[in-house]
């Protein structure tokens, strides 16, 4: 049976297998990655016990820590001098005046006040220097001491240890301190919370100094300029007579009498213009002036009147009796002409009296008006003396009215400052109290930290050791990876009384033993391999390298094969470290070497098997080039000579890596057997070295594990072979 290209097709059982290029799933699958993990029991209980131990150590040994919580609450900033004139309410402080509020708490000056207050710098936990270590032993053995660190050092150490931080969204900030002394634990953040709130009240008195200082300098300056500028306005209004007189200045109030008076003058006149104009009228009209309003107002006139209605009543009287010519009628005609006479003197002196009232009105009139012009002529120049002196009184009433305001505040100031002398922006709403338990470690929280850690830790460690495991563990992964046949897996041989017990001794001692089973295993795949039509007659055992079983699996073949019926010789070709005779039990004989040579012949160089059947053909002297003898066309003659006598030739080879004769044998033999020691040997080891046997031969080779630890291949595969009850042989 060959393929396209006329190369012999090993078949191992007539089961096919893929090439190592078409495993394209990777060296290891999720299932097998999980089983592998679990394999490792031991290593996840080591690991974990080993974390744990750790952690109960750690917990033993570190120093426990305790701390305490001092809580302050930021209220409205009230009472400052610089706002006492605000009549809204404050404004709460917001995130950014909090963190500047925090940042003050850790100020360098504020920790130092601390470390003064509480006398940090005598406390060796905060004082490097006063800690009884080596360092300090041997500086003081030498006579050379440390400085001691300043003030500046022990608040820098105070504040690694302190928190202060912003409690969520509210205006409450938490100021934590962690130390090895429960006592101080507390006694620091209350501490540093009292002397923030002093600070505080500090800075807020000095601001009220400086406020009222401030505005005692500007009443005194005010004063001094209230005084200037009053005294300016009464000059000016001394000098310009402007003087105040029921709310105006004397010129103004005598233009408004002045007018008053012109026109009451000129009434006045016009009345007195009237009556004459009245009086002339009605002597110019021929009527009796006597009926004007100023004579019939005159008592002289009245009186004569009187007198002569009476005389005229006495006139009528007598003329019914007498005649007029009668004297007593002519004295009454007399005394009523003289009435006449006198009422007509006065009628004209009424109406002289009135002229001269009417030319008097005039000349008032006429005076007014001249002191009226004369007097608005001054108010001209009095106006601007006026503005100038609104001037002056708007200086001094405004310096007036900003004295009195600032009078007002200096008097609220002080009241505020007195009241407020000791209020600070913040106040402490919760004191730290001595814990009573540490708060590192947490006893509780550790341990179980530890153990899920630990199982982590162990879980990982053994997933990590699982991926980066260098050999095979299961048939299934050495034939996915490698593509080539799996042969079987041979297991461990405990040692027997602290000895190295010999494997190939081992299948004639237990022949039904798990080691005798796994070779015949071996064996049957060896019996059912194919060389086209014919079955296979040479096997090659070889190795990756040294210390992987591939002598001893060699041995224990050909025994296995010889006690079977088939005439079998195991030939030694590793002639470099040949170890088939003491694999077998022989004394070091002539062998391959001086076969090749032709130093001997058959008879001289194979030998029979103390144990078995098989014949057995060492490997001789040491050749100064093996690898070119064991290539020459005498070994392909002589392998063709045993062909004839026996069954099956187990050829043991050296490792393919130490040395080039096994890719010479692989040329020449039907199978070739590289035995992989169970989870040591290299995958990558394995591939490299089935590509140099695949480029040396195009004929099949088969995998076969060795030293295989059964009580963990089980956790890796189900595939693990079985221990088979034997019947017991019958007696004789």
């Amino acid at each position: 049976m060959t393929n396209t290209h006329g190369t012999p097709v090993v078949t191992f059982g007539d089961r096919r297998r893929s090439t190592p290029d078409m495993q394209a799933a990777g060296d290891v699958s999720p299932w097998e990655l999980l089983r592998g993990i679990w394999a490792r029991k031991e290593l996840i209980a080591l690991a974990f016990a080993g974390f744990m131990a750790l952690s109960l150590v750690w917990l033993a040994t570190v120093t426990p820590t305790y701390t305490g919580e001092t809580r302050i609450l930021l209220s409205p900033r009230t009472g400052e001098i610089s706002t006492f004139d605000t009549t809204s309410q404050p404004t709460l402080p917001d995130s950014e005046t909090l963190q500047s509020e925090i940042q003050l708490l850790v100020s360098r000056p504020l920790l130092t006040r601390l470390v003064t207050d509480l006398r940090l710098d005598r406390d060796p936990e905060f004082n490097p220097s006063l800690r009884p270590g080596t360092r300090m032993r041997i500086l003081n053995l030498v006579g050379v001491r440390g400085s001691a660190p300043d003030e500046t050092e022990i608040a820098d150490n105070v504040l690694r240890k302190l928190n202060v931080y912003q409690k969520g969204t509210s205006r409450v900030i938490a100021i934590e301190f962690t130390s090895t002394d429960a006592r101080m634990a507390a006694m620091v953040p209350n501490r540093l919370a009292e002397l923030y709130i002093a600070q505080q009240i500090e800075q807020k008195n000095a601001i009220n100094r400086e406020a009222t200082k401030w505005l005692g300098q500007q009443i005194e300056e005010l004063r001094k300029k209230v005084q200037a500028s009053e005294a300016a306005v009464e000059a000016f209004r001394a000098d310009s007579g402007l003087f105040l007189t029921n709310g105006s200045t004397v010129p103004q109030q005598q233009l408004t009498d002045l007018n008053s008076q012109l026109t009451l003058a000129e009434a006045a006149r016009a009345e007195a213009e009237a009556r004459l104009q009245n009086a002339r009228s009605l002597l110019a009209s021929g009527n009796a002036v006597n009926s004007a309003a100023a004579v019939l107002q005159s008592p002289l006139i009245q009186n004569l009147r009187q007198q002569e209605v009476a005389l005229r009543a006495q006139i009528a009287q007598m003329s019914e009796t007498l005649l007029p010519s009668h004297p007593k009628m002519m004295e009454a005609q007399a005394n009523l002409a003289d009435l006449d006479r006198q009422i007509g003197k006065e009628v004209d002196k009424i109406i002289k009296g009135l002229e001269n009232d009417a030319r008097v009105a005039s000349a008032r009139v006429a005076s007014l008006r001249a002191s009226l012009v004369r007097l608005q002529v001054r108010m001209g120049t009095l106006n601007q003396d006026e503005v100038q002196l609104r001037a002056l009184e708007r200086d001094a009433s405004t310096n007036r009215a900003l004295l009195e305001s600032f009078l007002k505040r200096y008097e609220e100031a002080n009241a505020r400052a007195e009241a407020d002398a000791g209020a600070a922006n913040a106040r402490i709403v919760s004191r730290a109290q001595e814990p009573s338990s540490p708060t590192f470690p947490r006893t509780g929280a550790v341990l179980t930290l530890s153990v899920i850690a630990g199982l982590l830790f162990s879980l990982v460690l053994s997933f990590v050791v699982e991926v980066f495991a260098r050999g095979f563990r299961t048939a299934e992964q050495a034939e996915r990876v490698t593509g080539m046949p799996f042969l079987g897996l041979v297991p461990e041989i405990e040692a027997h009384g602290g000895r190295q017990t010999n494997p190939a001794a081992d299948v004639l001692r237990e022949p039904f033993g798990l080691y005798a089973e796994a070779i015949r295993t071996l064996q049957g795949n060896v019996l059912l391999a194919r060389i086209g039509n014919r079955r296979a007659r040479s096997v090659l055992v070889t190795s990756a390298q040294k210390d992987e079983g591939k002598t001893s699996t060699a041995a224990s073949l050909a025994r296995v094969l010889a006690m079977g019926g088939y005439r079998t010789i195991l030939i030694d070709a590793d002639m470099r470290a040949p170890s088939v005779h003491l694999a077998v039990g022989m004394p070091p004989q002539a062998g391959l070497s001086e076969l090749l040579t032709g130093q001997a012949n058959f008879t001289h160089v194979i030998r029979q098997d103390y144990g078995s059947y098989a014949h057995v053909m060492q490997a001789g002297a040491a050749l100064p080039n093996p690898t070119a003898m064991l290539a020459s066309a005498q070994m392909a003659w002589v392998l063709k000579a045993l062909e004839h006598t026996y069954d099956y030739i187990i050829i043991d080879a050296p490792p393919v890596m130490a040395a080039a004769d096994a890719q010479v044998l692989a040329k020449m033999t039907d199978l070739t057997v590289l035995v992989v020691r169970w989870s040591v040997t290299s995958r990558r080891l394995v591939t490299h070295v089935l590509k140099m046997l695949a480029a040396a031969s195009g004929r099949r080779v088969g995998i076969l594990l060795t030293r295989v630890n059964l009580r963990r291949y089980r956790r890796y595969t189900d595939t693990a072979i079985e221990e088979y009850p034997v019947r017991p042989a019958r007696a004789a």
